[in-house]
């Protein structure tokens, strides 16, 4: 019976932690969070409200399983969502 129930904790546990696929208004948010824009601004250039984008930060982050903006960042990078600048 521990077998079973530490099995189902491992699926679970495993899914959870698991990255899921972001929508494409979600990728357009981590695109401009990454090139540096403020939440407000974020709003501005997509014209939905400040608190839609609170929304989709929120579940960007929990989607990737992402605890600061700089992981968000460094995933925009990796995913080719923003360039990488070389002087």
């Amino acid at each position: 019976m521990l077998k079973k129930q530490e099995r189902h904790y491992s699926e679970i546990v495993s899914t959870a932690i698991r990255p899921r696929e972001l929508t494409k208004r979600e990728r357009e948010v981590v695109k401009l969070v990454a090139e540096g824009y403020k939440n407000k601004e974020v709003a501005e250039k997509l014209g939905i409200a400040v608190k839609t984008v609170e929304t989709h930060r929120a579940n960007i982050m929990n989607k990737l399983a992402f605890r600061n903006v700089a992981q968000l960042i460094r995933y925009a990078i990796q995913k080719g969502l923003v360039p990488i600048e070389i002087d």
